[in-house]
């Protein structure tokens, strides 16, 4: 067996990581530090002189989730009730905000590849439940971690993730992006030497990593984050669900496989990818209070999530801010039918690159100036909807009333 080689979150885990071995084929990225409870989150994040360089590799224009939770028949192994509905929620909500500047997801449209921004276009697969049981311990827990007794290895994880894939039917396009998600008690290490494991430590230890398989399907591998001294596991938990502390590694893992999937685009020196550099930085609170305070609103839903590194803004940031749009109305003709409609505004991390009108009666038009014909009299709400370079989308409307010649 050979070691795997690993792209740390900090300098300090990279060295300790680089210890294990040469480098294998693929890679695990983006490993989320093991923080103590006890860390105070906001610390200040150290100045950079550098935003992140782009190495010429992939991101995704858009992205398609799906969550195994794992199960395994005759372990005993289960999650808690409502842990596995609030990370589908927290899912479904993210894919029904696509495209919003509204929530830290709006960052990701600033890191792009030939092809395009990595655009917030996200969608949700499903879920699937499996049940296989385990296999034989690949690995051992150090003594730093939860204590848990099964421990298998990110190789016997990705089999796990291949079976079901294949006993499922689910798709593996470039754009479908997984997450294998372990309850309490189910651990896990980078492969059977390396001291680098679920919960195992502030230095070697991790809360979740992505990789992929060698047929180049994307996953990310979610151990259970709510277990005390580990994690950030006394942050706010605005749902009351041990699953509140793993969503906000589900996040990081996301925002990472769409912007730098193959650990070869948005990376610096020392593996550290946009999540990475805001570990512990949550930025201000936008309700509750105490345990219950969220940071992120979500198509309704309230998380308490990390912020991401902008470039734009060359720090973390909870959200991309948001377009400026609005649009003039010239009749042709005094009380006629036909319209001239144009756009205005503008993009402040960005520029606005293109328009689509919405007029009310059933037909669209594209463009920053448009006219149309509206063939009967009537109010028509007339919508604009106007992208911007990072895939981000800003809406305007009004009410045109148009009478009988």
């Amino acid at each position: 067996m050979t070691a795997r080689s690993l792209m740390a979150t900090a300098a300090a885990l990279a060295a300790a990581l680089a210890l294990s071995g040469p480098a294998q084929a693929n890679s695990l990225s983006g490993l989320i530090r093991d923080v103590p409870t006890v860390t105070q989150p906001n610390a200040r994040v150290a100045a950079r002189s550098i935003n992140l360089p782009y190495h010429g590799g992939p991101v995704l224009q858009s992205n398609r989730s799906h969550p195994i939770f794992w199960e395994p028949a005759g372990s005993g192994l289960t999650f808690e009730p409502g842990y596995e509905s609030l990370i589908e929620t927290f899912l479904i909500d993210v894919a029904a905000d696509s495209h919003k500047t509204t929530n830290v997801y709006s960052l990701s449209g600033q890191y792009h590849d030939a092809d395009g921004p990595a655009a917030y276009d996200s969608t949700y697969g499903g879920a699937t439940v499996a049940t296989d049981p385990l296999p034989g311990n690949g690995c051992t827990e150090p003594p730093t971690g939860p204590g848990w007794t099964v421990c298998l290895t990110d190789a016997q994880l990705e089999a796990e993730i291949q079976h079901v894939i294949a006993a499922e039917h689910l798709p593996t396009s470039s754009r479908d992006v997984y997450f294998l998600i372990t309850p309490n008690g189910l651990g896990s290490c980078t492969d059977a030497d390396s001291s680098s494991c679920a919960l195992g430590g502030s230095v070697s230890g991790y809360c979740g990593y992505h990789s992929e398989t060698d047929a180049g399907v994307l996953y990310a591998i979610i151990p259970y984050n709510a277990v005390p001294g580990h994690c950030l596991s006394t942050n706010p938990r605005p749902n009351s669900s041990p699953a509140d502390p793993t969503i906000s590694t589900i996040s990081h893992e996301h925002n990472e496989m769409v912007t730098d999937p193959d650990g070869d685009a948005w990376t610096d020196a020392q593996g550290n990818e946009d999540g990475d550099l805001c570990l512990m930085q949550f930025g201000s609170n936008l309700g509750g209070s105490g345990l219950t305070a969220w940071n992120e609103s979500i198509h309704g839903g309230h998380f308490f999530l990390q912020e991401e590194w902008s470039n734009a803004d060359s720090g973390c940031k909870p959200r991309a801010r948001p377009d400026s749009l609005w649009f003039a109305l010239a009749r042709q003709r005094p009380l006629g039918r036909l319209v001239s409609l144009s756009a205005h505004g503008s993009a402040p991390q960005g520029r606005l690159i293109g328009f689509q009108w919405f007029f009310g009666d059933g037909r669209m038009g594209f463009g920053r100036r448009v006219s149309h014909t509206f063939k009967l009299p009537g109010s028509y709400r007339v919508l604009v909807r106007a992208i911007d370079s990072w895939g981000n989308w800003a809406f305007a409307g009004r009410t045109i009333v148009i009478r009988r010649s």
